[in-house]
């Protein structure tokens, strides 16, 4: 179902960016990698934002290399 909402948007003032982030498992899919933020401690999935014509599966790629220095492929189901 589609919900029209009017007044002030999100993005009138500002450019929208997408996010991705990459969940990166051990061998046993047992533990996920997680990294620690530099500006305030805590922990997150390795992500950043998608550049223009990149894809949620190159972004990922992108970002845990960005991240983490750490080669990964992407699993697409």
């Amino acid at each position: 179902m589609t919900q029209l909402l009017y007044g002030d948007r999100i993005g009138k003032t500002t450019i929208l960016q997408v996010g991705c982030n990459a969940v990166i498992f051990d061998d046993a899919r047992e533990r996920v990698l997680l990294t620690q933020r530099a500006d305030n401690g805590k922990w997150c999935l390795p992500g950043g934002r998608m550049e223009t014509g990149e894809s949620a599966s190159e972004a990922g790629v992108r970002e845990a290399w960005e991240e983490t220095s750490l080669e990964v492929e992407a699993f697409v189901r």
